[in-house]
């Protein structure tokens, strides 16, 4: 060790450029490097003024804790909260050094949740976050590409899909498009076998039918289910708000079709030109347009307009049952001046003319035109069980107007595509241009409910993914270390260190300088597609920083043109720059993103906000890591009793694995987040304190509305939703305004919009499609290791014949060129058998009838249930009476001894009766069965100032009612705050610690006497939320402004404290060292 005071020491060197900037000897050169270029630029500059210094945004905050229940928190704060400029910059004696965007605060980072390139993203992360500019050599990057193969920039690969044109089921059109298809691989470089040599896997089955007629977007699923549920009362016209007007074309009255955008008649005479076509409830509904007859100078003819550019909600349009309709366009008689086809030249003017009759008659050749809308899912899978190794890329789709009991089988779900080496932007380009074939020209299928051929139409819906995979269809950045961090609005970063500035945290939650809502202007996926173009464009000139500042300014990625750009721009291949140009001149479209061309979508308005990755494994993620690892080890000995002494019923939880969530708390998936949600109140809240209740709880009446299934009013839903969602954000902000570093805080926002979009946010939840990836990992732990993605294809193609043989699916005979489908006692084998429909993902149970309901569940009494028949049921003389033990209320509902419930006698619900179930009681009479339940009554009380809830007490009389007349179910939990409960050893207990083994220690319960209604359950959110009547008032604008002071505040002095942290450790070291 050198002695001290040599100036000749040198500094190890260090292994990471960031901890080089730190060193002394870095700071030392930079300070001398400004101090000379200050001094030459003084010279330069002569005697002139200095400019003054620019100061930090000032901050302050109001000191102000008062909370009252009612208000949680909202109560305006009384501290008058001044301009920026009267306050100092809480960072000013932060080190700069420690800001980095994380700010330490690794347990809240983020994992990865999609493939990326990860060494162009970590080399622009750290060009951000230093004052430097990092070599590219510090990053090193393995180039997995092969300059001389075909696939080249991307890596060789093997593409398995189910394309629907190449899959058709009319021999015909099969051979045509096959070849069109297998050109296309070829071309890709990819080496498909002849559709006539593909190999069996599944003999029994080839021999019914062959496997290539079969197809995922062939309207396999309008074989099995009645055409009605496409166009279920959950679908609400606003999703057909700035939908393409061409994807709804044709609809049906007497057996006559109308299209839109050709004049029919109405049965009262009058002329109509149908734009939309929507359904409202059980009906059918066409939004019109009232035509006008515009004499056209110097001409005999006559212009038949209308006006242009009508939007859905145009006042301008009228809505007209399609049973109103009469005449179609040809039959329509103008009297004296003939038929109304030759007196207006079969033209319809808007802004520019259309013609008429409607292309699509003549190309519908009388048929009807079904649109099937579908949802499109991608996302990562792993191919082994252990869920870490082997990534495949996966396509699936489901049709987005099944109920959502259907759209939760995996029988309705539907295999694209996938591969474990190309990217999800590879694997959409076939896809999109199926998808587009279909909108465009349509496809023949047989519709079991009309009993004839249809013409099917299809667009995507809606494109659910995780937000790293929405980010890459979007071409948008990744939503982490990045300057534009959402992909539906422009919220934008000049540069990293901004996200300290109060202007940034206001915009991130859409506030203005003054407190009030000032959301920031949405994005325009138009504009994506022309600024995508546009930096292709500016990548031409061989500079390499002007692409990617352009891409940084704008906030675009497209990682297809980004393959393309370090081509050109890579001087040690220049062979490869003629093929780019070549590929360019033919089709410049494969240049770019593929879903930039699928028609009728919004990259910015159809990819909802997905609840569990934004919320159950973003925010709620977050917040539950924050508050568990601060906890000691005989606070986590109490959370383990009280978890264990929850009472879960009316909650559809089985039980509750507490040790494991207690453990596991950093590796937890959806379903564990939302068993946290519901019982925090009652095993988190005893360990926080006043302002943690108080955001926890802002958290979980938010949660209330995020997962409420049945939307009664949106208006007044979307309402209390943004009210919720502000309050939540306020509170995260008022905690530390450090939360601006995670935005899936700020996509929250954005959430309404969805729900106003596609209906409830768990009709657009990826939950359904993620239970559908075990099908695919299990398929893949026993594919072929040289060719995986081959294999998976083959065995859905399998699987889907089997389906629609077993579903009595129309098929069409290649050789006869004739349709058949199976025998009955084929069907049989899939329809009177609940196994081999279990193992296809297939739940009759999920379709039963609400008529079917009471029903009892055969399960045996115990002892300590058995009661003597009461004397109440000596008014049923002549009927059989005998207790039962459960009953089921619907598919999600049980009710059993011990559970609670608020019933409407009679159905009036002004006579509300709040109880809990002592005994059930069955009543047998000659022509009817009916259940009476023995309830003990409760009655409301106020509101627990502790659980932010209401309470229930208990009144000691009890009466029977009729099992028919029960509202709801309810969630109801002992009161241990006010009982004071205490936690005992368990002397049951063995010793094992295994997770499974009992607790050591049992929360008791002291009374049974007041009880709280949890307002948290996520079962039967309506009723609990009606029960506990109470409401909360919205942000103020002054209140905003103190949380966000606050905030600002509260992260500077947490960065500090790590700041001074750290210090103190180097110094031990040090101290250490020299000793």
């Amino acid at each position: 060790m050198l002695p001290p005071g040599n100036d000749h020491f040198v500094e190890a060197p260090t292994l990471s450029y960031l901890d080089h900037m730190r060193t002394q000897t870095h700071r030392r050169s930079v300070a001398e490097k400004e101090a000379r270029e200050a001094e030459w630029a003084a010279q330069d500059a002569g005697a002139g003024a200095p400019q003054a210094s620019v100061e930090p945004i000032p901050l302050d905050v109001s000191n102000t804790d008062e909370e009252v229940f009612d208000s949680i928190g909202m109560v305006e704060s009384t501290t008058e909260v001044g301009s920026e400029s009267e306050y100092d910059d809480p960072f000013a004696t932060v080190d700069q050094s420690e800001l980095t965007m994380l700010d330490g605060d690794e347990e809240l980072a983020e994992s990865a949740e999609a493939t990326i390139d990860w060494d162009d993203y970590l080399f622009e992360a750290i060009n951000q976050l230093v004052p430097d500019t990092v070599p590219k050599d510090f990053v090193k990057k393995r180039r997995m590409q092969v300059p001389s193969d075909s696939w080249y920039p991307f890596k060789s690969k093997e593409v398995i899909g189910s394309f629907d044109r190449a899959i058709q089921h009319w021999w015909e059109e099969l051979i045509r498009t096959s070849f069109t298809v297998l050109d296309w691989l070829a071309h890709c470089g990819i080496h498909a076998p002849h559709n006539v040599s593909r190999r069996v896997c599944s003999p029994p089955s080839h021999h019914l039918i062959d496997r290539l007629s079969t197809s995922t977007l062939d309207n396999p699923t309008s074989y099995q289910i009645p055409m009605s549920t496409l166009t279920s009362s959950f679908i609400r016209k606003n999703v057909m708000v700035g939908v393409s007007i061409d994807a709804r074309r044709m609809f049906a009255n007497n057996k006559k079709h109308f299209y839109i955008f050709e004049p029919a008649q109405l049965i009262t005479g009058e002329i109509v030109v149908p734009t939309f076509i929507y359904k409202e409830g059980l009906e059918l509904y066409a939004k019109c347009a009232i035509p006008e007859m515009v004499e056209v100078p110097c001409q005999t003819s006559k212009h038949l307009q209308i006006h242009s550019a009508l939007e859905f909600d145009s006042d301008l349009l009228v809505p007209i049952n399609v049973s109103k309709f009469a005449l179609t366009y040809d039959e329509i008689d103008m009297g004296a001046n003939g038929m109304l086809t030759s007196l207006c030249s079969n033209q319809l003017w808007a802004t520019t003319p259309r013609p008429l009759p409607n292309p699509w008659r003549i190309r519908a050749a009388g048929k009807v035109i079904r649109h099937m809308p579908i949802n499109l899912y991608a996302d990562d899978t792993s191919g082994n069980l252990s869920k870490r190794w082997n990534k495949h890329i996966s396509f699936y789709c489901t049709l987005a107007g099944l109920p959502p009991q259907c759209a939760k089988m995996q029988y309705n779900c539907r295999f694209l595509a996938t591969s474990n080496q190309a990217g999800v932007l590879e694997l959409a380009e076939p896809i999109v241009d199926e998808i587009n074939d279909i909108a465009t020209n349509g496809s023949t299928a047989y519709d079991p409910a009309l009993e004839e051929d249809v013409l099917v139409m299809s667009l995507v819906l809606c494109f659910q993914a995780d937000s790293p995979m929405h980010a890459e269809v979007t071409n948008t950045f990744v939503p982490n270390v990045c300057l534009n961090p959402c992909r539906m609005c422009s919220l934008h970063l000049a540069k990293l260190d901004d996200k300290r500035k109060q202007d940034y945290v206001r915009a991130f939650v859409h506030i203005n300088s003054s407190g009030d809502h000032s959301p920031v202007p949405s994005r325009s996926w138009d504009d994506i597609k022309t600024q995508t173009y546009q930096l292709w464009e500016t990548a031409q000139d061989g500079v390499k920083c002007h692409f990617e500042n352009g891409e940084k300014e704008r906030g675009i990625r497209d990682t297809t043109n980004r393959a393309f750009v370090e081509i050109i721009q890579d001087k040690t291949c220049p062979e490869l720059h003629n093929d780019v140009k070549a590929l360019a001149e033919k089709d410049v479209e494969r240049l770019f993103n593929s879903m930039l061309k699928l028609k009728g979508f919004d990259g910015c308005k159809d990819t909802p906000v997905e609840i569990l990755h934004v919320f159950l494994l973003g925010v709620v993620k977050y917040m539950t890591h924050d508050f568990m690892k601060s906890l000691k080890p005989p606070q986590l000995v109490e959370v383990l009793a009280a978890w264990q002494a929850f009472n879960v019923n009316s909650l559809n939880i089985e039980s509750i694995q507490s040790k494991y969530l207690s453990s596991h708390f950093r590796s937890l998936v959806g379903k564990d987040f939302k068993i946290i949600l519901q019982t925090a109140p009652f095993v988190l809240y005893r360990f926080m304190n006043e302002s943690q209740i108080t955001w926890w709880n802002s958290l979980l009446t938010l949660a209330t509305y995020i997962f409420e299934t049945r939307i009664n009013n949106m208006s007044e839903y979307l309402h209390d939703l943004k009210k919720h969602i502000n309050i939540f954000l306020c509170h995260s902000i008022r905690r530390s305004a450090q939360w601006v570093n995670k935005p899936k805080f700020h996509m929250l926002l954005h959430l309404p919009e969805s729900i106003e979009r596609f209906g409830p946010a768990c009709l657009f939840s990826t939950e359904n499609f993620e239970s559908f990836n075990s099908v695919l990992r299990t398929a893949s732990v026993h594919s072929n290791r040289s060719s995986p993605g081959r294999d998976l294809g083959l065995r859905f193609l399998n699987f889907d014949a089997l389906r629609l043989i077993l579903s009595r699916a129309r098929i069409c005979n290649r050789q006869t060129n004739k349709q058949f489908y199976a025998a009955e006692c084929v069907s049989q084998i899939f329809s009177q058998n609940c196994l081999i429909q279990k193992s296809m993902g297939y739940n009759r149970c999920l379709l039963g009838s609400s008529s079917s309901f009471p029903t009892q569940i055969p399960t045996p009494l115990t002892k300590a249930e058995k009661v003597p028949i009461p004397e109440y049921f000596n008014q049923f003389p002549h009927s059989q009476v005998s207790q039962v033990s459960q009953l089921r209320l619907s598919d999600k509902d049980v009710l059993r001894k011990g559970f609670f419930c608020v019933l409407t006698p009679g159905g009036d619900s002004s006579k509300q009766v709040i109880g809990r179930a002592e005994s059930l009681w069955q009543i047998k009479q000659p022509h009817r069965t009916r259940f009476v339940i023995n309830l003990t009554h409760f009655c409301k009380k106020g509101i627990s100032r502790f659980y932010r809830m209401r309470i229930l007490e208990k009144t000691g009389s009890h009466d029977y009612y009729s099992v028919s007349d029960i509202k709801a179910c309810l969630n109801i939990q002992h009161d241990c705050n006010s009982g004071r409960c205490q936690i005992i050893p368990n002397n049951g207990s063995d010793s094992k610690k295994g997770e499974g083994a009992p607790p050591a220690n049992i929360l008791v319960h002291s009374d049974d006497k007041q009880f709280i209604l949890n307002s948290a359950s996520l079962h039967s959110v309506v009723a609990h939320r009606q029960l506990a009547s109470f409401h909360l008032e919205p942000i103020s604008p002054l209140t905003w402004k103190s949380a966000i002071a606050e905030g600002m505040k509260e992260w500077a002095s947490s960065t500090k404290a790590r700041q001074t942290q750290k210090e103190a450790a180097a110094s031990k070291i040090a101290a250490v060292v020299e000793a």
